[in-house]
């Protein structure tokens, strides 16, 4: 008898490997959408850190320079959009950078 086709064995062990298959590619690619949205985000927040620094090294701000290194300040992303400084479809403008000194080293945190 000539047998065509394939067992009932075959086709499990095919589609128990496929499923194994799509799931380590769909993990990988949640992965990778996750890491360019992490990396978008820092991106983003570098260019607002430089953006505030920028703000607050201007001549016209040496008072609130001075504010900035002897108390820590708050600036926020409106300001900075509207100095022309940032692009507001690029940013959040609800956002504030708080400037503040630790070990004579200026830290910046946006929040």
């Amino acid at each position: 008898m000539n047998k065509k086709g394939f067992t009932l064995i075959e086709l499990l062990s095919t589609l128990a490997i496929m499923s194994v298959i799509t799931t380590f590619v769909t993990f990988n690619i949640i992965n990778i959408f996750e890491n360019k949205k992490k990396i978008q985000e820092e991106s983003i927040n570098n260019i607002i850190i430089k953006a505030a620094d920028v703000y607050i090294n201007l001549k016209e701000n040496k008072q609130l320079k001075n504010i900035c290194i002897t108390n820590g300040c708050t600036i926020k992303i409106d300001t900075l959009i509207k100095e022309g400084l940032l692009n507001e479809e690029d940013v959040d403008n609800t956002k504030v950078i708080n400037i503040y000194y630790e070990n004579k080293k200026q830290k910046y945190k946006i929040s």
